[in-house]
């Protein structure tokens, strides 16, 4: 937990000091008591400036002649007496002198004595006096002296009417001393009375004056105040705009703008700590860069922007793990607790961020001297903060984890009980409901738990774990990553003590797995765009915990349950997308303008969020690292809490209790209205396979014969397998020649690949088909045809080819019968339940309707190999389909193939496809002038649309880090609209493709002739078949295989 320095009190010059700006006068003929403040005002001045400390020792020695040469009858000698006490609590600012404070106080005491109510200083003296008592308060923690500085400020402002030029920034003042209350006390009042004084300020101030942008700082603190205490993201995106707006008003040489760019970067930090944003970090780095550039290295802010730079480039060190940032951090961060004085209020949060980035360093290097540096400087950071500050516990939680660090490095029990000692100190000290309570409380769980495992356990170390962990888990306004962290650490705990369960007040496992299931739209919001939901940290923690979830619920019994915790947590990203196109038919009948409210935030928010920036709008500006009020307005963000507020405001409604909420057994089980569904889960405790069929039953089938291990060593199997034959990484292959004698890759076995493929398919067969069809042959009743079996596979199994599992003999002296799943059955597959709902295709016999088909064939795409089948291939579309839209080579454009798929029933795309390892969402299909990339088509939606073909290499393949969310062209087509999509597991033949779409189209087109209902899944099982039914075929594997079917 880190920091960045907070806002000062504005303070209030007295009316003399316009003569600083004056023409220089002629000083001889001035009286010296004069002269010496003028001189003091300009030195000031310079100092405000340019940093220059000279020139405020000077000032405040004018100050100090003139006071002694004024007399007490004088009519300036109040505004002497005022100003040397302004002059004298910036020199403490900066050195932290306890004196300067203290007579600065007396002297601001001395001048509010002598001046009357009704003098039109008086509120600024009293105000500067209040910011002279505040600053006592920061550095001493006194309670009495920050009531005083509110009762004074409160005085200050009930004397000026709005109309007063000092009224804002009395109201501003009053306002950061109630946050500064709300810190030490945590009363919510104190926090909504800043947030208002704040916002009146801003009301009553033109965008002309230059204090505008100081209360609109102020204002954008207290709103990013909030979002720290409560979690509500409308608060965060507020303080963003409103800083945003501050800096946007301030020219570069202003002296305050440093301070403004540190607390624009700042807020932005912490919407990438909130959503993982990194666009959002790079704006914040770009800020803190030009903070300390516009620093000069004198400065007394200096500290303050290195400080900040230093923090957001270790974040950006952990995300990309870059060592140059991290060490770039580190010297900045050194270089800002050298350069702030011992005393100063914020030298101990500079210790605590230097401590955090050694511990990293730590993590990185494993040297105990990093670690041992770092907590030297963690327990600086406590030992300068005294009681009752409030970020005491912030500093105790980060000496307690580097404590725990070294325990685990160098086994030293000591580390490890003052770690505790810190974390329950941390816990205690935390305000209630606080946002950083989950992370507290879940660090002292670990803590029981490490100890527990230790020689060192004692007898209740479990029971404290557990209720640190359920404690974690309670906080609404945590971050919800770190609640579903803690929900899963309380599981795995319960499950090895299960007496624990005894306890009433505690959760059961199966409770706490419906809760953490809860928190999964909560960890991956709808504000972010769908790439930076994909490469948001929240995703594999959530595959791990739903994957925990089902398998307890398969071990105890409750199989609907199972399925419904799966489609819940499997292809997150997928199903947000899909639910901002809900049709509102119930809801526009019954409550019509909610349901246009929600259509149009929902088209809005859908752009956002499959545009590459996030953004609503493209011009320049809106990128900018300060954007406008209007554009933050404009921001996904925004939207996506408008629509949060819309559905809560719909659940409200009678009968709208369950409006998209995540879909019910019984809402499922339409998805076997073609055949049984095998959902398969596989868990390092067990595997099993749950079989949905029928009305909505549910069959159970163990396999004991796989493991996790052992999936997880068949995918990389067969994954090196077709690395060697470059499979997985290159496009569709030209030549018959580039397949059969292919040897650019290097080879990881000395079997060659038809054995090897022979070997995989034999394991999945065994271990994981053979034992599900078994079941499922009794559960269908008998027929002509085959049956038709739909695979929604889990964690490894996701990227294996299921569907042409058997034992298949060799060539030579084949004495055993053939056992393959496609003797058996017509195999499908599907990312989700949810796509299978759709209404199926259905053509009356002696129709005239016939399907509209959008051909695309690019046989010689720029910057990519030749591949001349595809025109091929296409002809052989248009011959056998009528009906059909040719775009051939040049005409394959992105923007005519995406026009086309509005107005087409069915789309065949032959053509280079490639699956981005390294970024999902730029997947895509090589076309003439670019591609088409799998976040486009995410933003495509096509209600009408039918059929997909995808001729192309690794439609179907999929990101291994992601396996849960079918990061696929393939699964991007079912999205966008089409009911049916034919991909690739990996890269295919250019001269086999046009063969397999001979036999596919010929079938498809007998079934659109005869009428009835579309069955793409069986057009591709009988042109598969048509290739291994060629001599030598069945031995092919990696040219038959790859071919699959989605969807319906």
């Amino acid at each position: 937990m880190s920091t960045s320095d907070g806002a000062e009190p504005h303070p209030h010059a007295s009316a003399e000091s316009s003569l600083a700006t004056s023409s220089t006068p002629n000083f001889s003929n001035l009286p010296l008591h004069t002269e010496m403040r003028i001189v003091a005002q300009r030195a000031y001045k310079q100092y405000e400036t340019r940093g220059d400390m000279d020139a405020l020792e000077m000032s405040i020695q004018c100050y100090r002649v003139a006071m002694g040469v004024t007399e007490d009858d004088h009519p300036k000698k109040f505004n002497i007496i005022n100003n040397l006490g302004v002059v004298l609590s910036a020199r403490f600012k900066c050195l932290g002198e306890h004196q300067d404070l203290e007579e600065a106080i007396f002297l601001r005491q001395l001048a509010n004595a002598l001046t009357p109510d009704n003098c039109p200083d008086k509120a600024s003296r009293l105000s500067n006096l209040a910011s002279s008592i505040f600053s006592r308060f920061k550095r001493d923690g006194r309670a009495e002296d920050l009531e005083e500085a509110i009762g004074i400020w409160t005085h200050a402002v009930e004397l000026v009417p709005d109309s007063h030029v000092h009224k804002p920034g009395l109201l501003s003042n009053l306002g950061l001393s109630h946050m500064t209350r709300f810190d030490q006390l945590g009363k919510l009042e104190d926090l909504e009375s800043g947030i208002a004084l704040h916002a009146r300020a801003i009301e009553l101030t033109p965008d002309s004056h230059p204090d505008k942008p100081s209360w609109l700082n102020n204002s954008g603190n207290s709103h990013a105040t909030r979002f720290g205490q409560l979690g509500k993201l409308e608060d965060l995106e507020s303080a963003i705009a409103l800083h945003a707006r501050a800096v946007e008003l301030t020219p570069d040489g202003h002296p305050g703008k440093p301070p403004l760019l540190n607390n624009s970067g700042s807020s932005l930090v912490t919407r990438f700590e909130r959503l993982g944003l990194l666009e959002d970090l790079e704006s914040a780095i770009k800020l803190f860069t030009h903070a300390a550039e516009l620093t000069p290295d004198g400065h007394p802010s200096k500290p303050a922007c290195l400080n900040s730079l230093a923090d957001s480039l270790v974040r950006r060190y952990e995300r990309t793990r870059d060592l140059e940032d991290l060490e770039n951090a580190i010297a900045h961060q050194s270089r800002a607790v050298d350069l702030t004085p011992d005393g100063h209020p914020d030298k101990p949060s500079r210790f605590n961020n230097l401590g955090n980035m050694l511990q990293i360093k730590f993590e990185q290097s494993g040297s105990l001297d990093d670690l041992g540096h770092a907590i030297v400087h963690l327990t600086n950071a406590v030992s300068l903060t005294p009681e009752g500050h409030s970020d005491k516990p912030s500093w105790l939680y980060n000496l307690g984890n580097s404590l725990r660090e070294r325990f685990n490095k160098a086994g030293n029990a000591p580390d490890l009980e003052e770690a505790i000692r810190c974390s329950t100190c941390s816990v205690e000290l935390l305000p209630k409901d606080h946002a950083a309570q989950a992370s507290m409380l879940r660090l002292l769980g670990i803590l029981f738990v490490t100890r527990l495992r230790s020689p060192h356990a004692q007898a209740d170390d479990a029971i404290h774990a557990m209720e640190a962990f359920l404690g974690a888990m309670q906080p609404q306004n945590s971050h919800p990553l770190e609640q579903l962290r803690a929900c899963r650490q309380y599981t795995n705990l319960l499950s090895k003590f299960p007496h624990l369960f005894t306890t009433p007040s505690r959760l059961t496992l199966l409770d706490a797995y419906k809760y953490a299931l809860e928190l999964v739209p909560r960890c991956i919001w709808l504000g972010n765009n769908v790439r930076g939901r994909y490469t948001s940290e929240e995703l594999p923690v959530i595959g791990a915990v739903v994957n925990d979830a089902v398998t307890a619920a398969i071990s105890a019994g409750e199989y609907g349950l199972a399925l419904e915790w799966l489609e819940t947590g499997r292809a997150v990203v997928w199903s947000q997308v899909l639910q901002l196109r809900t049709p509102l038919d119930d809801l526009q009948q019954l409550h019509p303008q909610l349901a246009d409210d929600l259509y149009h935030v929902s088209q809005a928010l859908q752009h956002a969020a499959t545009s590459p920036s996030g953004s609503l709008s493209s011009s320049p500006k809106a990128h900018s690292a300060q954007p406008s009020l209007k554009g933050q307005a404009l921001s996904s963000h925004t939207y996506a809490l408008k629509y949060e507020k819309l559905v809560t405001q719909i659940h409200e409604l009678d009968g709208f209790k369950d409006f998209l909420l995540p879909k019910t057994l019984s809402q499922l089980a339409g998805a076997c209205a073609a055949g049984p569904v095998v959902v398969i889960n596989a868990h390092k405790s067990r595997c099993d396979a749950l079989v949905l069929y029928g009305a909505g039953d549910i069959a159970h089938v163990p396999l004991p014969d796989l493991s996790l291990l052992r999936a997880k060593f068949i995918q990389k199997l067969l994954w090196d397998t077709l690395r060697a034959k470059r499979l997985l990484n290159r496009c569709r292959g030209n030549t018959r020649d580039e397949f059969e004698h292919d040897d650019r890759g290097g080879r990881v076995t000395a079997m060659d690949p038809p054995d090897l493929m022979r070997i995989i398919l034999a394991e999945l067969w065994n271990r994981v088909v053979k034992p599900i069809m078994d079941v499922v042959c009794t559960l269908i009743p008998s027929s002509a045809t085959l049956p038709h079996v739909t695979w929604c596979p889990t964690g490894p199994l996701a990227f294996l080819p299921l569907h042409a599992a058997g034992i298949y003999p060799e060539r030579k002296g084949r004495n055993t019968d053939s056992q393959t799943v496609m003797d058996i059955a017509i195999s499908s597959y599907t990312p989700t339940l949810e796509a299978l709902l759709k209404p199926r295709t259905r053509l009356t016999p002696g129709h005239t309707e016939y399907p509209k088909v959008l051909v695309v064939s690019q046989p010689d795409t720029p910057n990519c190999a030749s591949i001349p089948g595809t025109r091929t291939e296409a002809g052989i579309v248009m011959s056998l389909i009528e009906h059909s839209t040719p775009l051939d080579d040049t005409e394959g454009t992105i923007q005519a193939i995406l026009e086309g798929m509005a107005t087409h029933d069915w789309v065949h795309l032959a053509c280079h496809g490639v699956q981005n390892h390294t970024d999902p969402m730029s997947s895509a299909f090589a076309l003439y002038d670019g591609r088409l990339t799998l976040s486009s088509l995410m933003s495509q939606h096509l209600p009408n649309a039918d059929l997909a073909v995808l001729s192309a290499c690794q439609t179907a393949t999929g990101d291994e880090k992601l396996s849960e969310e079918a990061v696929h062209l393939a699964a991007g087509m079912l999205n966008a609209g089409y009911k049916s999509v034919i991909g690739t597991m990996w890269s295919i033949s250019d001269y086999i493709a046009p063969e397999v779409m001979r036999v596919f189209y010929t079938v498809m087109a007998e079934q659109v002739k005869t009428g009835g209902e579309l069955q793409p899944a069986y057009a591709l099982h009988e042109a598969t078949k048509a290739l291994r039914n060629k001599p030598g075929g069945v031995d092919d594997f990696i040219r038959w295989v790859p071919f699959v079917h989605f969807g319906l």
